[in-house]
């Protein structure tokens, strides 16, 4: 199989896509650490050759799969994770928080020993929380995994990575799956209360509003620049926009386009408030601008 990923020179394991051309990616093979070369041309799929033309080392797709899997959530530092009761009380998170959360961290360590597991990735929340992650593309957790970290009351997330084969890997589609999206992501513990069994005849009861659409209020997480910009959305159909880490420019940027849009400030909450006849073009417009138009 072709080369895929390499070691750059500042030992950032990365994809082909992401490295300059020819001998100026300056990168080494991730197996033998030989000098390669990113073949970036038009008719042979693009991958990285041993400047010696020795035959490429073999390699596991899937090791590479979960090596640069956990050096984008490492960088960033973060990644939003989808939030049910029993995932928001182990965290810490409160009412305000939406049905996808932004689990911003202090640190994030690569296979740490935790009791007898050694998860991909152990981070250490600012809510004060430690998380496992775990990557999955042909290699899911089983129950046994699943107990193990009930019994240590460990919160566990896995990322389902199965359909970024190597014909379909995209760089931005997959930091986008780790670390904006959340269909790809479940809680291996805590999980919801199963429900209990119904009676033969259950007494009819009134229709209510899902626990979940109570407690948590929606969220859009967008990245600009590289940093987090939360949108979420608050019952009175206003929306309420703040820079998710400090960053003095996205800051700038947020209050900005809050006084375009009549926004208020909440220093409680370090965010700002847009009415809600403002909330689509302010949300519009910082769409816009994350996606560099």
């Amino acid at each position: 199989m072709l080369a895929l990923f390499a070691v750059h020179s500042t030992n950032r394991f990365i994809h082909v896509s992401e490295a300059e051309r020819g001998l100026a990616c300056d990168c080494r093979c991730a197996v033998c650490g030989e000098p390669v070369i990113a073949r970036q041309g038009d008719v042979r799929e693009h991958h990285f050759a041993h400047t010696s033309n020795d035959e490429a080392c073999a390699s596991s797709y899937e090791s590479d799969l979960h090596r640069f899997a956990k050096r984008v959530i490492v960088e960033a530092n973060g990644l939003v994770v989808p939030v049910n009761a029993a995932a928001a009380s182990v965290l810490g998170l409160g009412d305000d928080d939406g049905l996808r959360i932004l689990l911003a961290c202090t640190g994030i360590e690569e296979e740490v020993a935790v009791g007898d597991r050694r998860p991909d990735l152990l981070a250490a929340t600012t809510a004060g929380a430690s998380v496992a992650i775990e990557i999955a593309y042909s290699s899911f957790c089983d129950a046994h995994k699943r107990h193990d970290y009930e019994d240590m009351h460990l919160p566990a997330l896995e990322i389902d990575l199965r359909t970024f084969t190597p014909n379909t890997f995209d760089v931005a589609r997959v930091k986008q799956a780790l670390l904006e999206d959340v269909a790809c992501k479940s809680w291996l513990w805590p999980v919801r209360s199963k429900v209990a069994e119904p009676n033969p005849e259950p007494e009819p009861e009134p229709p209510v509003v899902p626990a979940l659409q109570r407690q948590f209020l929606p969220e859009e997480i967008i990245t600009v620049r590289g940093r987090w910009i939360s949108i979420k959305e608050l019952p009175s159909g206003d929306i309420a926009i703040k820079a998710v880490r400090y960053d003095p420019d996205v800051v700038a940027l947020v209050r900005t386009v809050a006084r375009q849009h009549f926004g208020r400030y909440r220093s409680t909450y370090f965010s700002w408030v847009i009415p809600r006849f403002r909330a689509d073009a302010a949300r519009a417009q910082l769409r816009a601008i994350a996606a560099g138009v």
